[in-house]
């Protein structure tokens, strides 16, 4: 019933603008050739391109030199606060208090500290 409709509904679309309507039959008849599309899609490639305005070389040469400099100063600048804040953090690192130094100092055992036993040296 749903097929009706659509028939139907495709009839009356087709009247209002004046076409034909389209069938199964008639778009089976419409497939395209392969070759034909590829011809089509290659001419209409080659006058895209011929609408592309290239840049001269004094542009690109230009363009470049911009780049490489904007690049430099970008290294530069991440250059300097990386050292920057390498330097604040080895300040900070030398005002820690000397307990927390001395401390991991102590838990290192001397030869003098070590007491031996007879049973560690039986064997």
């Amino acid at each position: 019933m749903s097929d009706k409709l659509t028939k139907k509904d495709d009839k009356k679309i087709a009247k209002d603008t004046g076409k034909k309507a389209a069938s199964k039959k008639d778009s089976s008849k419409k497939k395209a050739n392969p070759i034909k599309s590829m011809g089509k899609f290659v001419r209409e490639y080659k006058s895209e391109l011929k609408k592309i305005s290239w840049p001269s070389a004094k542009d690109t040469t230009r363009n470049a030199a911009i780049t490489l400099a904007a690049i430099a100063v970008v290294g530069v600048f991440i250059w300097v606060l990386d050292f920057g804040l390498s330097e604040i953090r080895d300040l900070g690192l030398k005002k820690i208090p000397e307990w927390s130094a001395s401390a991991k100092q102590d838990d290192v055992t001397s030869p003098s500290d070590v007491i031996v036993t007879p049973s560690d040296t039986a064997e």
